[in-house]
């Protein structure tokens, strides 16, 4: 699946059906969190797989009564080993592994989504509770939930704002785009830039032709 495909088509799901997700797939999607940017290039990220029914429904439970989360064939919990983190960037540690492991969870989702696997980003939760379940040391943060499973809920069409109710350009509140410092497309516009850009193409190569053929004469000439 291609990677606007799969961003545009990922969506939260709340139920999961009683087919599995086999581990080579799990597998593949963990092959692309740890592909994800890290600070320091620490990878700091850590991931339980959860496949035991009773945690799961702990599991669901600790995320504020989600009780759907026991449905899932299988929870991956994204977790930051802060001790290195901590090491090199003392107060900055918590924020550069809420940052490392969020990046390696959005890696997971759209994984998910090319693979035909439904899934959903789960932050709200008891993190004490959490650590409890799971028996992760003092060291370690909690940063995502990730049930997984196959769904029968189907997509929905994503509602966002427009770009330019939030970007801006050199300072906050400079919502004055130069187009060709910031060239942001319109989809409609798409084919007409493609045709655009096909005729100045033709037009530079007869150029480069023509001037070929001047060079052809002058060495003849010579």
């Amino acid at each position: 699946m291609e990677l606007d495909k799969a961003i545009e088509q990922r969506f939260s799901v709340k139920s999961f059906t009683s087919k599995q997700v086999d581990f080579g797939v799990i597998s593949k999607l963990l092959d692309a969190a740890i592909k994800a940017p890290s600070a320091g290039n620490l990878q700091d990220w850590r991931f339980i797989v959860v496949t035991d029914s009773i945690k799961k429904s702990y599991l669901g439970k600790a995320c504020r009564d989600q009780l759907w989360v026991g449905q899932a064939s299988a929870v991956i919990v994204v977790c930051s080993d802060l001790t290195n983190l901590q090491r090199f960037y003392n107060d900055r540690a918590e924020i550069y592994g809420l940052e490392d492991c969020s990046a390696a969870t959005q890696n997971i989702l759209l994984k998910a989504t090319d693979l035909g696997v439904n899934s959903t980003w789960i932050s709200a939760f008891d993190e004490d509770e959490v650590a409890r379940i799971l028996r992760t040391p003092d060291y370690y943060k909690i940063v995502s939930v990730v049930p997984l499973g196959y769904s029968e809920e189907k997509g929905y069409e994503k509602k966002r704002n427009e770009l330019n109710t939030v970007t801006y350009f050199d300072e906050y509140g400079n919502s004055t785009m130069n187009p060709s410092a910031f060239p942001i497309v319109k989809e409609e516009n798409v084919t007409a830039v493609k045709k655009a850009a096909k005729e100045s193409k033709g037009f530079f190569d007869k150029i480069k032709d023509k001037f070929k053929d001047v060079r052809e004469e002058i060495k003849k000439e010579d």
